[in-house]
């Protein structure tokens, strides 16, 4: 994966998500295991944009949009 702000001509935008803290951290944990095993730095931002990409792509796969899982914090 490229790092930074995507190029090329598809316009972007910014969106603000507000995610629960230990989410963020498990997202942090995953993050530092992709540099650490794997030797790929990635950003926050990466992981989520690739993320919300293949959820969207599944489910258009699958025909039809799923209602969401809910996260439920321990």
């Amino acid at each position: 994966m490229a790092r930074g702000r995507p190029k090329g001509d598809e316009p972007t935008c910014v969106l603000a998500v507000r995610v629960p803290a230990a989410l963020r951290d498990a997202l942090d944990r995953y993050l530092d295991a992709l540099e650490t095993r794997i030797g790929l730095k990635a950003s926050r931002n990466e992981i989520i944009r690739h993320a919300l990409r293949q959820f969207l792509e599944a489910a258009q796969h699958d025909g039809q949009l799923r209602p969401p899982q809910r996260i439920h914090e321990s």
